[in-house]
C-alpha cells in the first residue's frame, strides 16, 4: 500500500525529533520534518512545493500561514490541554508574574484551564503577527516579567527583554494529528502561482542600500541575488525594522566570514509612511573581530537583556540592580566585580540595552585574548574603537590586565579622553591579586575617573534565588529535547541549593542541562541530581585559590600558566600558543 506523505513543519527542534519519534511507529506514513516557525515554515513548504506531498503537518499561527499559500490540506497539531498545563505549572514555579501571549489556538485553552481550575491568569490573543510586540509590552508595563507563548511570541519575548518559556506539544498532540492524516486521506494537488517583481536599482559607490516597507518588506535593494552574505544582511536589517517608531537613527556593526559590516539605518518618510532605510558598507579596518579579542554587540542583537526582568529574592543582588538601574541613565564609568560566572557579561549588556548609547555598538575588548599586535591596533590604528564617539567600550577580565599594558591604558586615556567621548564598562573578577588592585590603571579608574564599583554576590550567598533560576534554565533547554520536564522534586533541588557551587550561574546551567537529558520523567528525582553533583565534585578541582602564588619562581608560573590554558583550551597547542601570543614552537619548548 502507497504510504501517506506527509511534510511535517514543526516550530523548534525537539518537536520535529518528538514528530521523527512518532512517525518512526506510523506504518502507514512517509514523514519528512523539518524546523521552521511562521515565516521561515511558510518558506520551507514552498521550498518543497513541488516534491509531491499529500499532506502538510504544522502547528498553530505556523500552519494558519501554511494554510494561504498551498492547496494541499494542512493539518494543525493542535495544543492540548495537558501541552498548555505543562506550561502553565513550569511558570507558576517562577516566583515572578507571567502572562499568556498566542493565537487564538493557544490561549482558548489557556482560558479553559484557567476556568477549571479558578485561576485569573493574564491572557493576550493575537490576531496577527503584527500585534505580538504590541501585546507583550503591555504585559510588561503592567510588571509581567515572563511570557508564556509559541516560538514567535517567545522570540519577541526575549527580544523585549522579558523571560519565557515556550508551550510544547507533547505524544499525545502528535499522535492526535496522525490520526487525524490517516482518517482524512485524500489528495489535493495544485499549483501555486509565483510573482517575481523585480525592479531597476540605484547603486551606491561602495554602498548597498535596502528599503523596507511598514510590513518588514524589501521593496528596493542594491544587493546582489542568490548571494550567502547578501541574504544575511537581508535578515539583520529586517530584524533591526522592529520598533522603528520608537527608535532613532541606528547604527550597527555586524560580522560575517571575516568581515564586518557598517550598517545605518535611516527612517524615510513620506505622505505619513515610515520606510525603514539601509546603508552597508563593507569596513576596510585592520581591526575585524576574527577572534574573541574584539567583538560588537548592538542593541538589535539577541537575546537581549532588560534590567527590569531580573527577578530575585537576594537583597545583595537586589541592591546590585537597583544600582545597575541608576547608573544605566548616566555616563559613569562602571566596573562590574564577581567570581567566574556570577553573571557579569549579562549585567553589562544590560547596562547597554538600557543607557542612552545604545543605538550604536558596544566594543568588548577581551583581555584574556588580546596580544601585542591587537593592544598596537588599539593604540595607534585610524580606526580603532578608542576614537569613536557615543558608544559603549566594554573590557572585560581586566584582571589580567599586565603592569605594562596597565599603564599604557592609563597614559593612553588620559591624553585621549576616551571617557569623555564614550561610556566605559569594565568586568574584574574578585579574587584578582593585590598587586592589580594596586596597580596603575586600576589606581587611575578608582581617582580619576571615579569608577562605580558594583560587586554581584556568588550563587553560594544567593541560594533562595536557585528555584527561579532552574525554572528558567528548564524552560530555555525544552526547545532543544523532547522530553517534557515540570520541574524538580522538593528534595532534588534542596540538593542543588545546599551544593557549593564553584563557577556559579555558568556551573548551575551545566548541571541542569545534564538532569535534562539523564530524565525521563515529568520531575527530576534526587537519587539523578546526586548523579550529576558528583560528577562535578569529581571535575571540579579541589582548590578555589588564585593561580598565581608568590612563593614559586618565574619559571614555575610560567609553567603553571601555560598548562592551565592548555586544559581550557582542551590540549589544542595551536589555540593555547595563540591566546598566550607566543610561536607554538616556543610553547612545546616551554613545557618539555
Amino acid at each position: 500500500m502507497k504510504k501517506i506523505k506527509v511534510l511535517a513543519i514543526a516550530p523548534y527542534q525537539g518537536l520535529k525529533d518528538l514528530i521523527d519519534k512518532v512517525a518512526g511507529e506510523m506504518n502507514e506514513l512517509e514523514v519528512h520534518t523539518f524546523v521552521g516557525d511562521m515565516l521561515n515554515g511558510v518558506k520551507l513548504v514552498q521550498s518543497k512545493a513541488d516534491l509531491d506531498y499529500d499532506f502538510i503537518l504544522s502547528r498553530a499561527g505556523t500552519a494558519e500561514l501554511i494554510q494561504k499559500i498551498t492547496d494541499l490540506p494542512v493539518i494543525d497539531m493542535k495544543l492540548s490541554i495537558i501541552d498548555m498545563m505543562r506550561a502553565i505549572k513550569l511558570a507558576q514555579n517562577y516566583s515572578g508574574r507571567f502572562g499568556i501571549v498566542g493565537f487564538k489556538s493557544i490561549t482558548d485553552t489557556a482560558n479553559i484551564i484557567g476556568q477549571l481550575n479558578n485561576d485569573d491568569l493574564e491572557i493576550q490573543t493575537l490576531h496577527s503577527i503584527a500585534e505580538i510586540e504590541k501585546a507583550i509590552a503591555h504585559l510588561k508595563a503592567n510588571g509581567v516579567s515572563l511570557i508564556v507563548g509559541d516560538v514567535i511570541t517567545v522570540r519577541h519575548a526575549k527580544k523585549m527583554g522579558l523571560h519565557s518559556i515556550l508551550v510544547t506539544s507533547g505524544r499525545e498532540t502528535v499522535m492526535n494529528a496522525f490520526s487525524d492524516i490517516i482518517s482524512v486521506n485524500h489528495y489535493l494537488s495544485a499549483t501555486k502561482e509565483k510573482t517575481i517583481i523585480t525592479e531597476n536599482i540605484i547603486r551606491h559607490s561602495n554602498e548597498s542600500v535596502l528599503v523596507f516597507n511598514e510590513g518588514k518588506e524589501v521593496i528596493y535593494s542594491s544587493m546582489k541575488e542568490n548571494d550567502e552574505i547578501s541574504s544575511i544582511l537581508v535578515k539583520e536589517c529586517a530584524s533591526a525594522c522592529s520598533n522603528i517608531e520608537d527608535e532613532d537613527d541606528l547604527v550597527i556593526v555586524k560580522s560575517i566570514q571575516q568581515d564586518s559590516y557598517h550598517i545605518t539605518r535611516k527612517k524615510l518618510s513620506i505622505v505619513g509612511k515610515t520606510y525603514p532605510t539601509y546603508y552597508l558598507k563593507k569596513l576596510h579596518s585592520p581591526l575585524k573581530p576574527m577572534d574573541k579579542s574584539i567583538l560588537y554587540k548592538n542593541s538589535t542583537d539577541s537575546p537581549q537583556v532588560d534590567l527590569d526582568t531580573f527577578t530575585t529574592s537576594n537583597k545583595l543582588f537586589t541592591n546590585v540592580i537597583e544600582n545597575a538601574r541608576s547608573l544605566a541613565e548616566t555616563d559613569t564609568p562602571i566596573l562590574l566585580y564577581g567570581e567566574k560566572g556570577t553573571g557579569k557579561d549579562t549585567l553589562a549588556h544590560a547596562i547597554f540595552q538600557r543607557s542612552r548609547y545604545r543605538n550604536k555598538p558596544m566594543v568588548i575588548i577581551d583581555v584574556m585574548y588580546m596580544n601585542d599586535k591587537k593592544w598596537e591596533l588599539l593604540f595607534e590604528s585610524d580606526n580603532s574603537p578608542f576614537l569613536e564617539e557615543d558608544m559603549t567600550i566594554y573590557i572585560r577580565n581586566l584582571h589580567l590586565l599586565n603592569d605594562e599594558y596597565q599603564l599604557l591604558l592609563e597614559s593612553y586615556f588620559s591624553n585621549s579622553f576616551v571617557h569623555k567621548r564614550n561610556r566605559l564598562v569594565f568586568t574584574c573578577d574578585s579574587n584578582y591579586s593585590k598587586a592589580m588592585e594596586q596597580g596603575p590603571f586600576m589606581l587611575y579608574l578608582r581617582n580619576e575617573l571615579a569608577v562605580f564599583p558594583l560587586t554581584l554576590p556568588s550563587l553560594n550567598e544567593r541560594k533562595e534565588d536557585i528555584p527561579s533560576i532552574v525554572s528558567l534554565f528548564l524552560s530555555e533547554m525544552a526547545p532543544k529535547y523532547s522530553n517534557q520536564i515540570l520541574g524538580l522534586k522538593p528534595e532534588a533541588l534542596n540538593r542543588l541549593q545546599n551544593f557549593h557551587w564553584t563557577y556559579n550561574l555558568d556551573q548551575l546551567k551545566r548541571a541542569v542541562e545534564e538532569l535534562f537529558v539523564l530524565t525521563n520523567d515529568f520531575y527530576v528525582d534526587e537519587d539523578t541530581v546526586k548523579i550529576v553533583l558528583n560528577s562535578i565534585t569529581i571535575t571540579t578541582p579541589e582548590s578555589t585559590n588564585p593561580l598565581i602564588h608568590t612563593n614559586k619562581t618565574l619559571d614555575q608560573l610560567n609553567k603553571e600558566i601555560i598548562e592551565q590554558v592548555l586544559i581550557e583550551e582542551n590540549y589544542n597547542q595551536t589555540k593555547a600558543a595563540n591566546r598566550l601570543g607566543i610561536s607554538r614552537s616556543t610553547l612545546w619548548r616551554k613545557i618539555k
